[in-house]
């Protein structure tokens, strides 16, 4: 958001704010509270319960929350209704063919009780209200390709504005070992929806399939813009991130695919992603690397159709340097 990377951005360049926490799994509670001068947010509240020490019981009061089991089976009780349901063997069971995330919502002026046992993140966002609790399912929600090549994850959307909630967005990005995240480059740090673009802050609680050893799987996450803010932050399995704005790419290590459950909470509504115009030029490049994949099966491509295909997709000087070493990287043949 604009007024908390007013507030926050130099605290964090200088260190005297650190937006990135490592869960232990010891203690349940909140993680990052908009209230603690030491969390840069002034909006997204992120917490997480480890429900054996429950039950736990909480009064929403002018906020929403989204609850988002990480492996738990799990009792959600919200006056007369209640929710029970499981996300067993974790994030990573049925990835990279499908996602078994779910999400229960609950409104504002509610009181709520959750238990069972395994973890459960939940987030919270200041609400307007008129929104009933639901559970959702993940037959209900698409996992969705984005990006390609080295920039390509997936994507699930568990709740948003327009459907159930007021001001929270929450979902899931997998990450494939080496690929990137957040890419091309993109911010949410304006009320501008005319050009396309929101004011939320966001958070990432990131997990990782594989973390044996004494250093374990490790990804990196960014986090900079053009006006001081420049800082790299190395992640692990059940590292929590707060964002207060900027562009935030991340990358997953070669050794384990990740994950990070994220939540966006600001100005109340639809969110707007607004790309930065210099890395634009990569979504040229995703529409000519389809097209050349789906229209030669041998991987083989002469460099006629190569350069025409790059016509076509209207590819800049750079956008047809980073297509060949695609293809290259790929083992496609430009002959």
């Amino acid at each position: 958001m604009e007024k908390t990377l007013q507030d926050y951005a130099g605290k964090i360049q200088k260190g005297d704010v650190d937006p990135t926490v490592y869960y232990d799994r010891n203690k349940s509670g909140i993680i990052f509270d908009p209230h603690d001068e030491k969390t840069p947010f002034n909006v997204l509240s992120f917490g997480i319960y480890q429900l054996e020490q429950g039950p736990f019981s909480q009064q929403t009061g002018d906020r929403e929350c989204v609850l988002v089991p990480v492996t738990a089976e799990f009792r959600v009780e919200c006056g007369s209704i209640v929710f029970e349901s499981s996300r067993t063997g974790g994030p990573f069971a049925t990835l990279p063919a499908e996602s078994n995330a779910e999400a229960v919502y609950i409104p504002k002026d509610s009181a709520f009780k959750i238990s069972g046992k395994g973890e459960m993140v939940f987030f919270s966002a200041p609400s307007s209200g008129g929104r009933k609790p639901c559970i959702v399912k993940s037959e209900q929600v698409p996992l969705e390709n984005r990006g390609r090549a080295f920039w390509r994850r997936d994507i699930v959307t568990l709740v948003t504005p327009d459907k159930i909630s007021t001001n929270l967005v929450v979902g899931e990005t997998y990450s494939p070992p080496g690929l990137w995240s957040g890419t091309p480059l993109h911010v949410h740090d304006k009320d501008d929806p005319q050009a396309g673009q929101s004011d939320h802050e966001e958070v990432y609680y990131h997990l990782a399939r594989y973390n044996q050893g004494e250093w374990g799987s490790y990804g990196v996450q960014l986090m900079f813009n053009n006006t001081g803010l420049n800082k790299a932050y190395v992640i692990k399995d059940r590292t929590a991130v707060a964002i207060p704005g900027a562009a935030h790419p991340v990358v997953a290590g070669p050794v384990s695919d990740m994950l990070y459950i994220w939540a966006l909470g600001g100005k109340e509504g639809s969110l707007g992603m607004w790309d930065i115009p210099e890395f634009k030029f990569l979504k040229d490049v995703e529409k000519a690397l389809d097209q050349i994949e789906s229209s030669q099966p041998e991987m083989v491509i002469s460099e006629e159709e190569f350069e025409s295909t790059c016509q076509q997709c209207n590819l800049s000087e750079r956008g047809v340097s980073i297509l060949r070493s695609v293809l290259g990287e790929k083992g496609w043949n430009i002959e």
